[in-house]
């Protein structure tokens, strides 16, 4: 089974907090104080050592203004991975707690932890709730939620350590597992040697270590001479292992890669895990000491693992390994915390694909932007920019993120900055073209909005125009003819010879020079005017 939902209320941190996971992988992002500790320890009253946690005073949320509350409430509810985990000999005690969705056909369990504040004494109840969210009020409850726990653990892995003390494991049965999966990879793939297959999977089982043992029993395992830790090369066959990886079959890597992972954990000295447990995996900032080259190869090997992975990350690198769906935001409101996300079906094939190439691959860091400014060119993307800085307005400070979306299209920006929670403001030019995304802006901002919020068009065909018409013509003159005098010729020939003989981000370049020298007064009051809008709307989204 898998966390389908978790329901937080009056926690540490968090005043209230809705979020509903993916079965496969969830990646969290969000700027700081948004509740990411307090997620975490909630998840962690899931893990093997924390059955039955009792609540204390510290656990209840504060309110600055509204004080201390007196309960809390953290319900979650498990989802069957298959149609017949149920089925299985371990998993039938449950069968006793769980209803059937009519939407998917699939069982869920919820439980439910909660604690009141009565006669200064702290009152925690375990509970697991029927499909109407009551008391299933059964008489072995406790030890049904005690198997539910320990059938699908939440564990944490640690990354405290730096690359250079990634340990090998010489545990027997770890030893084992790996020799299966040698032979597997053998039968798959002519191309790697034996002794490429050996450094692979010993960089493998390193990563494994790295993330899944802690410090204090990290060399506690049987004594043989330890080999050196993975070099360049080991990571390059291991990248190429993950390619066959991905063309395995599921259940294989169940059973092979649970086998590494439990022979670890029980040279961890904590807790054994069942033959047929589902951990579910907590990794928070896994980006702090790996380099990202690293991270890639690791978090490739850890997308295979067919279990559940909750994913905290501050790293557009690690983000855009990942699907769309697979992302998080999670923002602050003065009385809640609020997910946004997308489903596999939130977006048209085309605009998913779109989305995938001009911001996941291409500029992911927009992802962790408050806003979206887009324009219609590179260009404008550099130009503004320092123009920006010059009139006091530092965007990239203000999470403010510059795109162009000529090649992506307008909508599908749009609509995926208003699904995630990215406030978006959008220039453009004042031509043909430029009356049409205007009218697109229009229809996707809402009619009870004022475009004036989120729109700004140029009087003029293109920003060049308007530039050349609002105090730089003279910097055209200068690139196209070598003179700032008047010449009889249109305005759109002159910046066209000035182009011709320089470039565009040439004639940038010397504009922002321009007005650097001049000082803010050259800038144009509707650019001075557009950039405290934009500021303003990136402050909203606090």
């Amino acid at each position: 089974m898998f966390i389908e939902q978790i329901d937080i209320c009056g926690f540490k941190g968090i005043s209230q907090l809705s979020l509903k996971f993916n079965a496969s992988s969830s990646v969290l992002i969000g700027e700081n104080r948004w509740g990411r500790s307090s997620l975490i320890s909630a998840l962690q009253l899931l893990s093997l050592n924390n059955k039955f946690y009792q609540f204390v005073d510290s656990d209840f949320y504060h309110d600055q203004h509204d004080g201390n509350v007196d309960k809390i409430t953290i319900t979650v509810t498990y989802c069957q991975s298959h149609l017949n985990e149920l089925n299985h000999k371990d998993y039938q005690p449950l069968r006793a707690v769980a209803y059937l969705s009519t939407q998917d056909n699939l069982h869920r369990i919820t439980y439910q932890i909660s604690a009141n504040k009565q006669n200064n004494q702290i009152i925690t109840q375990h509970k697991l709730l029927n499909l109407q969210g009551k008391p299933c009020n059964i008489e072995n409850e406790r030890s049904l939620i005690a198997l539910l726990i320990s059938l699908n653990p939440v564990m944490a892995l640690k990354n405290a350590m730096d690359q250079a003390q990634l340990p090998i494991t010489n545990q027997p049965q770890s030893e084992k597992n790996i020799e299966q999966l040698s032979c597997q990879l053998k039968a798959h793939c002519a191309k790697l040697t034996q002794d490429e297959l050996a450094r692979g999977l010993q960089a493998a089982r390193s990563l494994l270590e790295y993330y899944f043992a802690d410090q204090t029993h990290r060399y506690h395992y049987k004594q043989s001479p330890l080999k050196s830790s993975p070099s360049a090369e080991d990571w390059n066959v291991l990248e190429q292992i993950n390619d066959i990886l991905d063309s395995f079959d599921n259940d294989y890597l169940r059973t092979v890669f649970l086998g590494i992972f439990g022979s670890i954990i029980d040279a961890k000295g904590d807790y054994s895990l069942l033959q047929s447990s589902m951990p579910i995996l907590i990794l928070q900032e896994p980006e702090s000491s790996l380099h990202p080259i690293i991270l890639s190869v690791a978090f490739r090997l850890l997308k295979n693992f067919p279990t559940q992975k909750i994913i905290t990350s501050n790293s557009s690198d690690l983000v855009s390994l990942f699907p769309l769906e697979s992302l998080y935001r999670l923002i602050r409101l003065p009385d809640k915390i609020v997910a946004k996300h997308i489903t596999a079906t939130s977006l048209s094939m085309s605009d998913s694909r779109r989305i995938v190439f001009h911001i996941l691959y291409r500029r992911s860091s927009a992802l962790f932007a408050r806003c979206w400014l887009l324009v219609e060119g590179e260009t404008e993307v550099w130009l503004l920019r320092e123009l920006a800085k010059q009139s006091g307005y530092h965007l990239s400070s203000e999470g403010v993120q510059l795109i162009e979306f000529a090649q992506c299209g307008l909508k599908p920006l749009i609509k995926y900055a208003n699904k995630m929670g990215i406030h978006w403001y959008v220039i453009t030019d004042g031509d043909m073209a430029g009356k049409k995304y205007e009218d697109t802006v229009k229809s996707l901002g809402g009619e009870d909005k004022d475009p004036n919020d989120y729109l700004t068009v140029l009087p003029a065909r293109d920003i060049e125009n308007f530039l050349f018409k609002h105090g730089f013509s003279h910097v055209y003159k200068l690139a196209a003819y070598n003179t700032t005098q008047h010449i009889d010729l249109p305005v759109h020939q002159i910046i066209q010879k000035a182009i011709h003989k320089s470039s565009k981000p040439d004639l940038a370049i010397a504009i922002c020079d321009d007005a650097k020298a001049r000082g803010i007064t050259a800038i144009p009051r509707l650019l001075t005017d557009t950039f405290a809008k934009i500021i303003k709307a990136s402050k909203n989204g606090l």
